[in-house]
């Protein structure tokens, strides 16, 4: 069999004479590994599982990266107004508001721009949705926690650790919104998949390095790691898995909804016709 002939089956999803399951798992494997770098952490265990494409408008897309963005920034400030701690890479970003005074959007885009820069140097390019989102969370999350700061921060722990649990799962319904909306990867996710291709190591070790060292960093610079780094070490995963079905289920829902409206409308004009 010619290369060309092997390549035509292969982009055709038919059987390839003369080549063993092995070879096609692995192929298979290998598109589902590529998918999985543009997400980091859970999200990266979610779009690994094989997660649809959703086709949706630019504009629904669009408004699902501005929901995800909110939902993550307002949940984020809880866990910062809160006391506890905030996940890995806010860690890091509470230490460099609070060592140069700049307002949290700035340390925000600081961060994350840094990242974005560093990833792209190193082969990975920004989607849309990775240039965007960073420039609405800034402000939203400013914003959030300016808002609760007006309010005192739970006394009782027990509440406390219910009101971070109750973030942790706005941080992956928004992070759902994010991976459905298909817009681009996340700047840690960015950087983890260059890091990987440079090092030539799996992703998930590059990524522990990465988020234990804005921990060690955060925490010798004075950030505000706490219990609640830990709750989001545990839960997120499971936050992110369950955003992302809640998100998925319900634009599925709405491309069904849009279908049957469409075919109602098409069936009601053929009536007319007859």
């Amino acid at each position: 069999m010619t290369p060309e002939t092997r390549l035509s089956f292969e982009r055709s999803g038919v059987d390839t004479p003369g080549v063993s399951l092995d070879v096609r798992h692995e192929s298979m494997m290998q598109r589902l590994r590529q998918r999985a770098w543009s997400r980091a952490g859970a999200v990266a265990v979610v779009v690994s599982a094989g997660a649809p494409r959703r086709v949706l408008t630019f504009s629904t897309r669009f408004a699902l990266l501005c929901l995800g963005s909110f939902l993550i920034s307002a949940s984020v400030a809880v866990t910062l107004w809160n006391g506890l701690g905030p996940g890995p890479l806010d860690v890091f970003i509470g230490a460099v508001r609070e060592r140069t005074g700049i307002p949290l959007s700035f340390a925000v885009w600081a961060t994350v721009g840094a990242m974005i820069v560093v990833s792209w140097l190193l082969g990975r390019r920004p989607g849309l949705g990775t240039v965007l989102s960073p420039f609405m969370i800034g402000p939203m999350l400013q914003s959030s926690l300016a808002a609760l700061e007006r309010f005192d921060a739970p006394q009782l722990l027990p509440v406390a650790i219910g009101m971070h649990v109750l973030a942790i799962a706005g941080i992956g319904i928004g992070a759902g919104s994010l991976i459905v909306s298909g817009l681009g990867a996340g700047s840690g996710e960015l950087l983890a998949a260059a890091a990987s291709d440079r090092t030539r190591t799996s992703e998930p070790k590059v990524r522990f390095v990465i988020e234990s060292s804005w921990v060690l960093l955060g925490i010798a610079l004075g950030g505000p790691a706490g219990l609640g780094t830990v709750l989001v070490a545990v839960f997120v995963g499971p936050a992110v898995a369950r955003g992302y079905r809640i998100v998925d289920s319900l634009a599925a829902r709405s491309i069904r909804g849009v279908l049957h409206t469409h075919e109602a409308i098409v069936a009601r004009e053929l009536m007319k016709t007859h």
